[in-house]
């Protein structure tokens, strides 16, 4: 008896003396957010899956054959802003570079290595360093546009100062360029090229050329999705719903993205747009 009355004094003396563990919650919220590996599993995916390969060059595959019916039929324009007399205009493609054409997969490794997600000075000196790859089926592509005679027109969104590594990057590729790279078409090049709508620069392309298909990564380099909601997106998405597969084509690319903004409303620090994401994700 009274070593049992013993025993329950001690243990409550322990109960008043070790406190309490942290609630479960507390705990997870612990660790340190590292915003570059929010990039991991669609890097890994854009690099090393055959799936993403197989997208990619079925998506080109039919390209090419909508690019021999466009040629066929002098009626065919893949711009909206395309109107008028534009069936004797030479024919021309339009297509976005990165993760369109020229694959950025080393960059999104080197930014995830490094902790974090994107800023400019790195992504100016790999820009600069012109090590970019092809995306699966663009090279093969581009060759069959120029056997064609079809002149192909990359409107990026990369600015002025970047034009020359780019250049360089698609001279490395082999891909069709113009005398002094004309059909290399940067942002702020113009006073009306400043922003980052394409619509623009699009438009000066069809004023010259009637344009076969369009070709991108991002809604933006079909239609102006800057700042829209995800509901208006979705609209724009209906409302061009007879043109994706036959006159514009989408390239696949999980890691970064106008989606994003649609998201996170583009505003807070890399880990605060991670848990925009988080809750924005649907159980």
């Amino acid at each position: 008896m009274k070593r049992s009355l013993a025993l329950l004094l001690v243990l409550v003396a322990a109960c008043a003396t070790t406190p309490a563990p942290a609630p479960t919650a507390a705990r997870e919220a612990a660790p340190d957010c590292v915003p570059g590996n929010a990039l991991v599993n669609a890097t890994l995916w854009f690099q090393s899956s055959a799936e993403y390969r197989a997208v990619a060059l079925g998506t080109f595959a039919n390209a090419r054959r909508m690019l021999d019916a466009a040629l066929a039929d002098r009626t065919w324009t893949a711009e909206p802003q395309q109107t008028g007399a534009f069936d004797a205009l030479p024919p021309a493609v339009i297509l976005d570079l990165d993760e369109t054409s020229i694959d950025n997969g080393k960059f999104e490794a080197r930014v995830i290595q490094q902790g974090k997600t994107y800023d400019d000075a790195t992504w100016t000196q790999w820009v600069d360093e012109s090590a970019a790859g092809s995306v699966p089926g663009a090279a093969d592509f581009l060759a069959y546009c120029k056997s064609r005679g079809v002149t192909p027109f990359y409107i990026t969104n990369r600015v002025v100062k970047e034009k020359a590594g780019t250049r360089t990057t698609l001279e490395k590729l082999g891909y069709p360029l113009l005398p002094d790279a004309e059909n290399l078409i940067v942002r702020g090049e113009r006073e009306e090229w400043k922003p980052s709508d394409k619509a623009p620069r699009r438009a000066f392309v069809a004023s010259k050329y009637r344009v076969l298909l369009l070709l991108g990564d991002d809604l933006n380099d079909f239609a102006n999705a800057r700042d829209k909601s995800r509901a208006e997106r979705d609209q724009i998405l209906r409302d061009a719903a007879d043109r994706w597969g036959m006159r514009w084509f989408m390239l696949p690319n999980p890691m970064y993205g106008s989606w994003e903004r649609a998201v996170t409303g583009g505003t807070g620090t890399p880990c605060e747009q991670f848990r925009k994401k988080v809750e924005a994700l649907v159980p």
